[in-house]
């Protein structure tokens, strides 16, 4: 029985880890666009996606993901990329999501930064990542808390 404390704690912390990770992670990179070279680019396609996720009780989320595919020339040579901004840009409002796209419709001609040692990677904005994750993080430390208190009790 005492496993599954054990179990409950590695789950826990792995979640808030991976959330924190990913927060963190696309706020560096973020931050680092920031100074990345700038091409300019042209826009193939602007549109929201929707997203159906269900859940075990037989609900659904719906989900709306602004993607915006553009291309952009580095040094001759022809990119395609559709990263609007680092982090996820998805959102259950169909409205925000429509805001996200709103600058960038098809056939404009925004600028791109791109990472000069991977042009391949290129960013539309450099806004930070919303909190999203990390208000997520601290839910693993439930399963942390619970972990040690079924150790305690089991023990």
């Amino acid at each position: 029985m005492e496993h599954i404390g054990i179990v409950m704690v590695l789950l826990g912390l792995l979640w808030t880890c991976g959330f924190a990770y990913a927060h963190f992670s696309a706020a560096a990179k973020a931050k680092a666009a920031e100074s990345w070279p700038i091409a300019g680019a042209r826009v193939l396609s602007s549109e929201v996606r929707v997203e159906e996720s269900s859940g075990n009780d037989g609900g659904s989320t719906t989900w709306y993901n602004p993607v915006v595919v553009y291309k952009y020339s580095v040094g001759g040579r022809e990119y395609q990329g559709s990263r609007l901004r680092f982090g996820n840009p998805r959102s259950a409002s169909r409205k925000k999501a429509d805001a996200a796209i709103a600058p960038y419709p098809v056939g404009t001609t925004p600028l791109v930064r791109y990472n000069p040692q991977d042009p391949q990677e290129a960013v539309l904005e450099t806004k930070k990542p919303s909190p999203v994750y990390l208000v997520m993080a601290p839910f693993g430390l439930l399963f942390v808390g619970f972990g040690l208190f079924w150790n305690s009790i089991a023990g």
